[in-house]
């Protein structure tokens, strides 16, 4: 690595706590790598939404929203994101809500979207993601 590369981890009590070894995002250099983003109010500590996809969705975006501010960065460095969901048939729901952070189709960042058994605390949802600053 060069000398004066960019190599931190990125915290903030703007971020829920940690559910356990992680940080929030790591950054090195002009990439940002957001750990998996959850329905969790930072403020309280408690997930939010008690089922409903929609209160999850926001909920999560508004974590990612923050890490990338953090560090510096915003959606539009968002280059690529894996978003986990314990019942596939709420993607479109789930979408919905993608769409309100990026309402161009142009500007998308790639996505795969993968059904997984279970999430910690028992959400529906977890984002994790990749942003780029040129």
């Amino acid at each position: 690595m060069s000398a004066g590369v960019i190599r931190r981890a990125i915290h903030s009590d703007r971020f829920p706590k940690p559910v356990a070894s992680y940080s929030q995002g790591f950054q090195m250099g002009n990439m940002l790598f957001i750990t998996g983003q959850l329905p969790v109010d930072p403020t309280t500590n408690l997930k939010v939404g008690d089922g409903d996809i929609t209160l999850e969705s926001r909920q999560v975006m508004r974590n990612m929203q923050a890490v990338l501010e953090e560090a510096g960065f915003g959606f539009e460095h968002l280059v690529s994101a894996t978003v986990y969901l314990t019942d596939i048939n709420t993607l479109d729901t789930f979408d919905a809500v993608w769409q309100e952070y990026f309402p161009d189709p142009m500007a998308y960042p790639s996505r795969a979207v993968v059904e997984v058994s279970a999430l910690v605390l028992g959400i529906q949802l977890e984002i994790s993601a990749i942003a780029i600053k040129d």
